[in-house]
Parts: C-alpha cells; sequence; structure tokens
C-alpha cells in the first residue's frame, strides 16, 4: 500500500508537470481528478489500516506464542516438548497446560479442519521430543466432512501459522489479510462501526467466564443444519456417509504421521455440560462418532471419551453447553495427562 502511494505521488508530480505545460479548462479537470483519486486513496488507506486495529480482525489472529516458528525459536531455548494438542474450537477451550510441569502446546483454533489441524502438526511436531504425545481432540460431528461448509474466511487464520504452500488458495486469504476493507468491505464498515461505538460508550467488556450459557439446542440445530441431518438417530445420509470415509483417510494419515514419527497419539473428547452430551443418544453416538474411529485407528491407539464425564457435572466448569470454561480446562487437562501417565 504504501509503494502505491509513494507511485501515485510521483504520478501527482509528473502530471503536475505536464499540466505546466497545458492550459485553460482540460488542466484544471485533470487535476481535479487526480486530486480526488489521491484523496480516494489517502482515506482508503486510512480506513483499511484502522480496520486492521478492530476487535474482529484482530480475533483472527492466533496467538503465536503457541506456535515454535522461527521468531519463537530466536526468542525461546525450550526443546523436546511433552505433548501438544489440535482440535477445533472445543479443543481451543478445553485444554490449558500452564502452572503444570510439562513443556506443551494448545494448537487447537477456532476453527480448525481436521486438514489443517494435520498440517499444523506437519509444520511444527520437531518440538515435540520422541515418544512425545499428540492429543487429536473431536468432537460429536467431528466424523461429518466441513468442507464447502465454512465460511470463505475459514484459512484466513493459518496465514499467520502455516507456510504459504499449505494453505488453501493462499492468494484470496493473503488478500483478505492486507486489505480486508477492499476484500471483505461489509465486514469491515461492520467492525468499524463497532468500534466506532465501543469507544464512544466504552463497552466491549467480556461475559465473566463464570457465567455459564446454555446453548444446546443452539448447538445442535446448527450442526443438523450445517450437515443436512433430520433426525439425529437417523442412519447416515449418502452425502454424510461419503463425507465420514474421506474423514476416517485424514484421521488415519494423522495417525499415520504421529508413528511414522515416533511420536505418540492419542484421540480425545473433552467433556460438554450434560444438557448437551445428554442429546446425543448410543443411536447417534454408534452411528457418528464410534464407527468414525474405529474405522480410522488403525493403529490401535489410545482413545479417552470423556464426553459425559461425571466430575464436570458443574456449571461452573463451562463457558456455555460446549467450550469449557478456564476452571473446567484447568481440571480436565490434569486429569487427561495423569490418565496418560505424564503428570
Amino acid at each position: 500500500m504504501k509503494k502505491k502511494l509513494y507511485i501515485l505521488v510521483l504520478a501527482y508530480l509528473a502530471i503536475c508537470a505536464l499540466m505546466s505545460a497545458i492550459k485553460g479548462s482540460v488542466a484544471i479537470a485533470m487535476f481535479g481528478l487526480l486530486v480526488f483519486l489521491l484523496i480516494l486513496l489517502v482515506t482508503f488507506w486510512f480506513a483499511n489500516k484502522f480496520v486492521k486495529t478492530t476487535l474482529w480482525y484482530k480475533s483472527t489472529i492466533p496467538d503465536m506464542s503457541l506456535y515454535p516458528t522461527n521468531e519463537w525459536y530466536r526468542e525461546h531455548l525450550e526443546r523436546n516438548f511433552d505433548v501438544v494438542n489440535i482440535g477445533s474450537s472445543s479443543a481451543k477451550y478445553a485444554f490449558d497446560y500452564s502452572g503444570l510441569p510439562v513443556k506443551a502446546f494448545n494448537w487447537g483454533e477456532q476453527p480448525q479442519l481436521l486438514s489443517n489441524g494435520l498440517k499444523v502438526l506437519k509444520t511444527y511436531f520437531s518440538i515435540l521430543k520422541e515418544n512425545g504425545t499428540v492429543i487429536i481432540s473431536l468432537c460429536p460431528l467431528s466424523g461429518l466432512d466441513v468442507e464447502g461448509k465454512w465460511d470463505k474466511t475459514v484459512n484466513d487464520k493459518y496465514y499467520y501459522i502455516l507456510p504459504c504452500e499449505l494453505i488453501d488458495d493462499y492468494k484470496a486469504v493473503s488478500r483478505r489479510r492486507k486489505y480486508p476493507l477492499l476484500y471483505l468491505p461489509k465486514l469491515s464498515i461492520k467492525s468499524i462501526i463497532k468500534e466506532v461505538q465501543k469507544q464512544k460508550t466504552k463497552a466491549g467488556k467480556t461475559q465473566p467466564d463464570k457465567c455459564f450459557i446454555d446453548d444446546s439446542k443452539i448447538w445442535v440445530e446448527n450442526w443438523m443444519s450445517q450437515f443436512g441431518i433430520d433426525e439425529l438417530n437417523a442412519p447416515l445420509s449418502p452425502v454424510n456417509l461419503k463425507g465420514q470415509g474421506k474423514r476416517i483417510v485424514l484421521l488415519t494419515d494423522i495417525l499415520s504421521f504421529c508413528m511414522e514419527r515416533s511420536l505418540r497419539p492419542v484421540i480425545v473428547i473433552p467433556p460438554m455440560h450434560k444438557r448437551l452430551s445428554n442429546k446425543f443418544t448410543p443411536t447417534f453416538r454408534d452411528n457418528y462418532i464410534y464407527p468414525f474411529i474405529r474405522k480410522a485407528n488403525t493403529h490401535n491407539v489410545l482413545f479417552l471419551n470423556y464426553m459425559d464425564d461425571e466430575r464436570f457435572d458443574d456449571e461452573r466448569y463451562f463457558r456455555n453447553s460446549f467450550f469449557m470454561s478456564e476452571e473446567g480446562a484447568r481440571k480436565f487437562t490434569r486429569i487427561v495427562l495423569k490418565d496418560l501417565h505424564i503428570l
């Protein structure tokens, strides 16, 4: 953007020199048009820069202290980590290794395609020690294919995490991150309005972590809509059965990747509030969860299912029916690591 502004200024000076030799209304019109374009470009540049300061834009930027990039290695001497986890939003909120005597990273992101989890693992697995543990965190619908079902910005977070050759449609992702106002105009304008309103009212406070929200019905309805499920207890549709087959191959690839590099993969389903877990009947689990894991788990790795764990039958352990609270994550992480004999 700065380079383009520099070029425009040079063009402006060149045209001014040219117009000095031109007389009359033509010169005035050209000068007015050029000034208008210059003002337009400068306005866009400042507005685009402001968008990048908004909560909406920054929410896509991951916590890069959790990823051993080249910059991370320049500032840290730690090597041979004990454990990492990959997974989507439930994993992001379920694992908290702080304060524990382990070297660990939570690579769960909101969102994270299973394919992106594998790419993250491929990029950073060397931080793990030999026989280091890789927790593959799943949720009830992890066995269904989400490719093409999520928003086009699903890969934008990985602009910061992955090398460009591993990012699907990298050019489009790069454009959105560099020029959000141009490529995501509606969301950018909304973010500007919200930011201005927040500054005027000094609002924008997040809800206290202790406040539990029962949104179990909303989660289930959204999942059913997303995957075209009419009845939770019905067998998988042909489309979802095909999608499950793709996910089986993908999960198998993740397990094989770990085994080939002397790592210890473990499949984990974190706890969820009983108001949500109770909606997934034994029939649903026999159709959507267990066959997916059983068929993918050709290496017979450990599978730990905390979905209905009664030790978390308390609202203080959850932000909502699906995401754990900070207190819940600390308790759950300690339990998992003890079950894995890491603690």
